[in-house]
């Protein structure tokens, strides 16, 4: 297990001054409450049980799913390392990530299986990657390619080096107007072959992609299962030119954090000449939020019967304590997070608890009636019903909308249990 033995610094945000000579260990063996006012805010909070929950739940779906269906989630979202052991010791194969940084973090961190769900282009991060199948027997390393010319990059990089072991490659899938990706199965078929012509240096492993660049459209749904279609056809197209001739099976990525349940569905059959294995990628499940995949997962287990069969549910993890600031009208009040604490690219943040001054007790907040309406760098405007019972110096929570894009404000994350006590405090490295 990864053991957070950091000493935290007097400036972290969201650590209190007198923590600056204390580990996290230290600091969380104090029993400090969130809500005592004792440490400054906004505080970013992961709620234990929530963790375990999400954790459970995910596993749980996987598992039932069939021995045929991996998970790698995406260590992008928290960029924590013991949320990616976490991951790791509930049955996860391995872990997503999305750069060259977020892969050196995970092997700092001990992760051995890493799937880098992107290009792999610059001879420092082909260098290193190469160091790292040299160096460690138990690496196990995946990237993407979707060009002959970043075949050609990763052969070259490779034939200089000692290594034996190969670059393992996905031919990646895109989608018209969309990222990286191949756009028809004849390049994909050229690109894989490519790849299969570098061995010993690179060995073809399956093919990939990621839909969660549509789930914004209203033809999600269409446009989604169109998308895993062209996919499965470039899997059957790399396999009928006989490019998988040396796999033991062949690996399918997709999957991010709303619509695994359609790839399952979707690329489980495909008519392959050898077996196939699904890995989904999804990352944000972990966390969830009150906003952006929670109408997903509502969704998710409209449409499937597996959901629904493992009880496939998540609750919010994530929360954004902050201080009543002013009530300068009588609808409205200003609370102390803004743009700098919470991402607002997917939703707003919900408005979901509040603890009076001089209580650790909170009560929920009725969402519908207390809506922000205006976000500064440092500042949230809420409207609040008439009779509202909000006073300066209260303490409000919210919940992101978007997990991926808040995690990344803050250096100092506080895991608390149900009391909002603080047993841990994690580092986030992004």
């Amino acid at each position: 297990m990864y053991t957070n033995d950091w000493r935290i610094p007097a400036d972290t945000k969201g650590s209190p001054h007198w923590a600056a000579d204390l580990t996290a260990a230290e600091f969380a063996a104090r029993g400090v409450n969130v809500l005592d006012g004792d440490l400054p805010l906004p505080l970013c909070v992961l709620r234990e049980a929530a963790l375990a929950k999400n954790s459970d739940a995910m596993a749980r779906f996987v598992r039932e799913a069939g021995h045929d269906v991996l998970l790698a989630p995406h260590g992008k979202t928290t960029m924590i390392p013991q949320l990616f052991h976490r991951q790791l010791e509930t049955g996860s194969w391995g872990l997503s990530l999305a750069n060259h940084h977020q892969v050196r973090v995970a092997r700092s961190a001990g992760v051995s299986r890493i799937v880098l769900a992107n290009q792999l282009v610059e001879p420092a991060e082909i260098d290193y990657v190469l160091d790292e199948l040299a160096r460690d027997p138990d690496f196990d390393f995946y990237c993407f390619a979707d060009s002959v010319d970043g075949v050609a990059m990763l052969t070259e990089r490779a034939t200089r080096h000692s290594t034996t072991r190969p670059i393992q490659v996905f031919v990646e899938a895109g989608i018209d107007r969309g990222r990286c990706g191949v756009r028809t199965i004849d390049a994909a078929v050229t690109v894989g072959r490519a790849v299969v012509d570098a061995a010993p240096h690179l060995r073809l492993v399956g093919v990939a992609g990621y839909e969660g660049i549509l789930q914004t459209s209203e033809r999600r749904e269409q446009l989604i299962n169109d998308y895993l279609s062209f996919l499965g056809d470039v899997a059957i197209g790399c396999d009928g030119a006989g490019l998988f001739a040396d796999a033991e099976r062949v690996l399918l990525s997709a999957g991010g954090s709303a619509f695994y349940d359609r790839v399952i569905a979707m690329l489980a059959d495909l008519p392959l000449s050898r077996p196939s294995r699904i890995v989904l990628r999804s990352g944000c499940y972990l966390a969830h939020d009150d906003g952006f995949y929670s109408r997903f997962a509502t969704d998710l287990l409209r449409r499937d019967q597996l959901a629904r069969r493992t009880d496939l549910s998540f609750e919010p993890a994530l929360e954004i304590w902050s201080s009543v600031l002013s009530t300068p009208e009588p609808d409205r009040v200003v609370v102390s997070a803004g743009r700098r604490d919470f991402g607002e690219d997917a939703v707003r943040p919900a408005v979901i608890k509040h603890a009076r001054r001089a209580t650790s007790v909170p009560d929920r907040l009725d969402t519908a009636h207390h809506t922000i309406v205006a976000v500064y760098d440092q500042h949230a405007v809420i409207d609040v019903p008439d009779g509202h019972n909000l006073r300066v110096g209260d303490r409000i929570a919210l919940s992101p909308g978007h997990p991926c894009t808040t995690f990344d404000k803050w250096r100092a994350i506080h895991l608390v249990d149900d009391a909002y006590i603080v047993r841990d405090v994690l580092a986030t490295y992004f």
